[in-house]
């Protein structure tokens, strides 16, 4: 886990794991301006050089071997998984069969290699949207996400990580009060929750405002990740683009409805993370600004003057956005609301995110922050 340290260490270290090497602030820095002011390959090539520094990957996913093993044997909620040439498949309630699951998702060997060829030193796990949950009733979802939380505490342990938690949501009480539970687990460094829950309230439902006032007493930080089967889903037109563009239209409309139903006026302590750059929305910023003059995305009036105002509120990870969309979403909402991440192991992710960041010009400290000071921040735990 990260423990944050006071006093002259006032780096934040994360355990368990490896020791980390003593290493001071400006050295560390050092390292890191020097390899991106050359900017060449062979000088990016000499991240996975830059050992000791903690480079922290907040958006990578997990499907735990030992929760794929007990599948097999033992069905849980109706969740059961079957070995393929290709990995494990899991056969998910009512939505029939995943996609293979290859050893990168499942296996620490594969993990480790990819992370020191990054240049990655520390990663937050979340579970792979798939699995996270299927189409159950409350009592077998909470089941489920029991296991799933189980599971996915081990790794972390295991692999010297924290995780994202899940909880079913069909009960806004009962969601906030697994999550209180979950957070007792120093492992657990936030929540991930569907920007489209199968069943259950919308999130910008009130039915919700236990869950969300908890997480803002808490500082319990919570990633929005859309599905893989999203209301995108639906457009004709969409083809087979809902991975490249429609993940990113489903997080784009949900991240929308919180604002304009008042989340963040409600609850302007709670600390969200977008993921994949935050879709669409910081780019279209004006658009959304004028939807909501002309009345053509307005719910009800906002404690500030425009939708975009909001949009520093968020985190934003890094993937899949080039050098040039860093660039421009670190000028929008600062420095110090952008991730780092991977979106590993999936193809559509970076599979170098390190190099791209380094690779955009930015300025030393907002690299730094980029590449580890704000995840330490964010999903840092007191010891």
């Amino acid at each position: 886990m990260l423990e944050l340290l006071t006093g002259a260490d006032s780096k934040a270290r994360w355990s368990p794991g490896p020791p980390e090497p003593s290493v001071e602030v400006f050295p560390r820095w050092w390292r890191i301006t020097e390899v991106s002011r050359t900017n060449t390959d062979r000088d990016l090539d000499r991240v996975s050089e830059v050992v000791g520094e903690v480079v922290i990957d907040a958006h990578a996913h997990i499907v735990p071997a030992s929760l794929l093993e007990e599948l097999a044997k033992t069905p849980v909620s109706g969740f059961g998984a079957a070995r393929v040439e290709q990995g494990w498949v899991v056969s998910v309630p009512g939505m029939g069969d995943t996609r293979p699951i290859g050893a990168r998702m499942t296996e620490p060997g594969p993990r480790a290699a990819w992370m020191c060829k990054a240049g990655v030193t520390r990663q937050v796990l979340s579970p792979w949207m798939d699995i996270q949950t299927g189409q159950l009733g409350p009592r077998a979802a909470r089941d489920w996400t029991r296991r799933l939380n189980d599971a996915m505490s081990e790794s972390a342990v295991s692999l010297g990580a924290t995780a994202l938690a899940s909880v079913a949501t069909d009960d806004g009480e009962q969601a906030a009060a697994d999550l209180g539970e979950l957070w007792k687990r120093p492992e657990i460094s936030g929540l991930m929750l569907s920007t489209n829950p199968l069943s259950g309230p919308a999130l910008h439902d009130p039915a919700l405002t236990p869950l969300w006032t908890l997480a803002e007493e808490q500082g319990i930080p919570i990633m929005l990740h859309p599905p893989t089967c999203g209301p995108s889903g639906e457009l004709t037109t969409i083809g087979g683009l809902g991975n490249v563009h429609g993940r990113l239209l489903d997080n784009t409309l949900a991240v929308t409805e919180l604002i304009l139903h008042g989340l963040l006026d409600r609850h302007p302590g709670l600390e969200l993370v977008l993921v994949h750059g935050g879709g669409f929305l910081p780019y279209q910023a004006n658009r959304l600004d004028g939807g909501y003059r002309t009345k053509e995305a307005f719910v009800a009036p906002l404690a500030r003057e425009t939708p975009s105002a909001y949009l520093r509120d968020f985190y934003y990870d890094t993937v899949a956005l080039s050098g040039a969309a860093i660039v421009f979403l670190t000028g929008f909402v600062g420095a110090e609301r952008v991730l780092l991440g991977s979106d590993y192991p999936f193809a559509l992710g970076d599979p170098e995110p390190v190099r791209t960041v380094l690779g955009s010009g930015l300025k030393p400290h907002e690299t730094d922050a980029i590449l580890y000071s704000n995840a330490a921040k964010l999903f840092g735990r007191k010891p």
